[in-house]
């Protein structure tokens, strides 16, 4: 695998969470689930059909992702929960347009009429031409702690 190319990685949908390796699940920035939970909910819902878990695996059938998606069933828009990725196939972002390439297949394919994506890195996916979304995550502050703007 040089720099100059992506590494070749194909999508294949599981049906068996247990076989991503759990550090692949640690790694994920910002979760707020442990790899234990990953595994029994994703057991749980391993046969719903608006629930998306695929690996990503190399030429040696080697696990080297995982995305996990969900369709809204109310609006038919395509969530993207986790993604994570050794990090030598990253290959500087360029991996990014693998990613999207599924993805849009996917869209395509449940007939969604966008995706959304929640992410701690705006700056990153902005560059991949994600933009951000008139939506906002908002999170209840139940400890009453001050808020910084004043306002509390």
């Amino acid at each position: 695998m040089t720099e100059e190319t992506i590494p070749p990685l194909a999508f294949i949908r599981l049906k068996v969470p247990r076989l991503i390796p759990q550090e692949l699940i640690e790694n994920v920035k910002g979760k707020t689930f442990s790899a234990d939970q990953f595994y029994r909910y994703q057991e749980e819902v391993r046969d719903c059909e608006g629930s998306f878990l695929y690996v990503m695996v190399d030429e040696k059938k080697k696990i080297k992702g995982f995305l996990w998606a969900e369709l809204n069933r109310m609006d038919g828009s395509l969530f993207i929960n986790t993604l994570s990725v050794v990090k030598e196939f990253w290959h500087k972002g360029k991996l990014m347009s693998i990613i999207e390439e599924f993805l849009m297949d996917l869209k395509e394919k449940y007939k969604c009429p966008r995706v959304f994506w929640l992410t701690q890195n705006p700056k990153f996916f902005e560059k991949h031409n994600w933009k951000r979304s008139k939506n906002v995550l908002m999170e209840y502050n139940d400890k009453k702690e001050e808020v910084k703007d004043g306002s509390g």
